[in-house]
């Protein structure tokens, strides 16, 4: 049996601050250091006040507590069980991902999106469209197509909206001249919100490369960010290519509709007995919060023009149909604080959130001394056909890829390793065409996964906050999972040790002295005399309060009501609770007649005194388990500090203490 040793340690570095990787203490021979300690003290003491003292000395003995209890979980092997493992594996999975994000950049593209967020604009584009799997020869072409557009526009020769409808391949540049209303940040592909947000009003932009082939565009305004609205529309709809008679028809009844508005009719009403939108006109017309740039340009204009909450426009056209729209409510834009949570979720999830995970990559890559042959990944277009895409691709086809494809540290990667990751990833979801650019592309990931797992290797020992999270984590499941073994279910399912310490301490569980009573409920005055004269003759005459109820609800079967019968406490009653002000029967075990107290029309009838007495287990159970539960806790603590050895470096510890 081991006993808690305390050993000093006498050396020049005793003289000195202590250092966050100083032995603090060490646990079954497992050292802990100065920094492990005081991060979790930190992290969890209430006040946050390292400078006091006897909180820091209360909590080194509950800190050793959870220390020994982790290290009873892991001589038991708790940390080898599958379900320990996968919850571990889980949580750290999470603590990853932020070290594969470079926190500047995304602070960066954060602050950007919120600062674009304060504003809308307004821009019309051309657009060259040009497919990414398009051969040199194409993309060039369509380049040198919307670099001239741009030449004409520029120097004053040709007018934007002309060339747009005339060249614009976007289908709406036919109609509208290639006019995209309003938007904001997110609504738009990150290049091309580049060029919008940093383009002058008035200007055309530099060319922009996109998804979809080539732009150029022209912003016609900036305007202050009008927040969100809530609105409510009645719809006439109509259909796709409508002819000049359906749309002068729809036009016809919308008016009709306006008209009714304007004679005081009920909007909401006319919305569910007009609407052609059923989803919104169940709900009187109502739609979801929206901001600028979510609806049909002529529809957002006219939203966004309402002044006033219940302000309604004049019936507007958009490809969907006629519409009324009436403002509900507006929202002012969150501020910074509240916009970062959801902002950083949205560039994580856009193509933006890929410029600073390519930073890490990059930085690791030169970290890691990342060199590439990149003649042997090019040989894997030559000898790789289009079954690739199909699934239906077999990787005996590249056998004779196995030189080194590039190196990291040193460590030689083959190219058969690619082979194996493009054969587990060929049913992955793709719109390639070109085998050399979908090759290219799954490099890229086979790359970053490599680098992942080397960088998941050092996590560790590179960044001790991950270090230190993760052990917490460590400890946190097998503490929780040990002492739900030990304590908390062990307490509930053990009935017998259960009432065995209530025997032995139900005197810990006492009532205080109690009274039986009666609540009464009655009409009148009058009923309240004769129920209290009733009352009196209780006792002498034996009287039932079945037999009083009878008797006084006769001829109204509601003249009386028993509202309650029960043996009461104090506080378990308001009203029994005031009447012990004036009668005192609480305290008072000398009472040998009936009381009664009157309020209004209700009646309290006190006729007998409980003494005190323990209470009954089932009264107490709950917070018996808890207290069971205590017990077995601090039983466990003292065997398991019997079992195993805790030694305090004591000149550390006095110097944490006192720094």
């Amino acid at each position: 049996m081991k006993k808690i040793a305390i050993y000093f340690v006498f050396t020049l570095i005793a003289l000195q601050a202590f250092s966050q990787d100083d032995t603090l203490l060490t646990i079954n021979n497992k050292v802990i250091t100065t920094g492990e300690f005081l991060r979790i003290y930190q992290k969890n003491n209430t006040t946050g006040n390292i400078e006091d003292k006897k909180s820091i000395e209360e909590y080194l003995d509950l800190f050793i507590n959870f220390k020994l209890k982790v290290a009873e979980a892991e001589a038991r092997g708790m940390d080898t069980l599958p379900k320990f493992i996968k919850e571990l594996k889980g949580y750290q999975k999470q603590l990853e991902k932020p070290y594969f994000i470079d926190k500047k950049v995304d602070d960066r593209l954060i602050q950007e999106a919120y600062d674009r967020q304060q504003y809308d604009v307004r821009a019309s584009h051309i657009l060259i469209m040009v497919d990414k799997n398009a051969s040199p020869a194409d993309t060039l072409a369509a380049y040198k197509k919307i670099s001239s557009i741009r030449n004409q526009i520029v120097k004053g020769k040709k007018d934007f909206t002309d060339m747009a409808k005339k060249y614009s391949e976007d289908p709406s540049a036919k109609q509208n001249g290639g006019d995209l209303g309003y938007f904001t940040v997110f609504q738009m592909v990150y290049s091309f919100e580049n060029a919008a947000y940093n383009t002058k009003v008035g200007e055309v932009s530099e060319i922009v490369k996109s998804r979809y082939g080539y732009h150029i565009l022209k912003v016609v305004d900036k305007r202050k960010s009008k927040g969100e609205i809530l609105v409510a529309h009645i719809m006439v709809a109509l259909p796709k290519n409508a002819d000049s008679t359906k749309i002068q028809k729809g036009k016809e009844k919308i008016d009709m509709i306006y008209s009714k508005i304007q004679n005081g009719s009920d909007f909401k009403e006319l919305a569910q007995l007009y609407s052609d939108d059923k989803g919104s006109a169940r709900k009187g017309g109502v739609l979801s919060w929206v901001g600028t740039g979510k609806m049909p340009p002529s529809f957002d204009k006219e939203a966004f023009g309402l002044e006033n909450i219940g302000d309604y426009s004049t019936p507007v056209r958009t490809s969907y149909g006629w519409h009324i729209i009436k403002l509900i409510n507006r929202r002012e834009p969150k501020n910074y604080d509240e916009s970062k949570k959801a902002l950083r979720k949205k560039i994580n999830n856009d193509m933006r959130g890929k410029v600073s995970k390519d930073v890490v990559f990059n930085r690791l890559k030169k970290e890691y001394n990342y060199q590439l042959n990149t003649k042997r990944l090019d040989a894997f277009s030559k000898l790789i056909d289009k079954s690739l895409f199909s699934g239906k691709w077999d990787k005996s086809q590249a056998k004779s890829l196995n030189k080194t494809l590039f190196t990291l540290n040193d460590s030689a990667y083959s190219q058969q390793l690619f082979v194996d990751f493009l054969e587990k990833n060929t049913r992955l979801k793709r719109s390639d065409k070109s085998v050399k650019l979908f090759v290219h592309k799954m490099y890229k990931l086979f790359i970053e996964q490599e680098l992942k797992k080397i960088e998941k290797l050092h996590l560790a020992e590179k960044y001790p906050e991950y270090r230190y999270l993760l052990q917490e984590y460590h400890d946190g499941i097998l503490l929780f999972d040990l002492t739900d073994q030990e304590v908390w279910s062990k307490a509930i399912k053990d009935s017998t040790g259960l009432v065995q310490f209530y025997e032995q301490h139900k005197n810990d569980y006492m009532w205080n002295q109690r009274v039986e009573a009666q609540i009464y409920s009655t009409k009148n005055a009058k009923i309240m005399g004769k129920l209290k004269g009733l009352l009196s003759k209780k006792e002498t005459k034996g009287y039932t309060t079945e037999y009083i109820l009878l008797k006084l609800n006769k001829k109204d079967s509601s003249a009386v009501e028993l509202v309650n019968e029960k043996i009461y406490a104090k506080g378990d009653y308001a009203i029994v609770d005031e009447a012990n002000k004036s009668l005192q029967f609480f305290d008072n075990t000398n009472i040998t007649t009936p009381l009664y107290f009157e309020k209004g029309l209700e009646l309290v009838y006190i006729y007998k005194i409980v003494p005190k007495a323990p209470k009954l287990l089932n009264e107490v159970k709950g917070q018996l388990t808890a207290d069971y539960q205590d017990y077995l806790e601090k039983k466990w603590v003292k065997e398991l500090r019997q079992k195993y050895s805790v030694v305090i470096n004591q000149p550390v510890w006095d110097k944490v203490k006192n720094k």
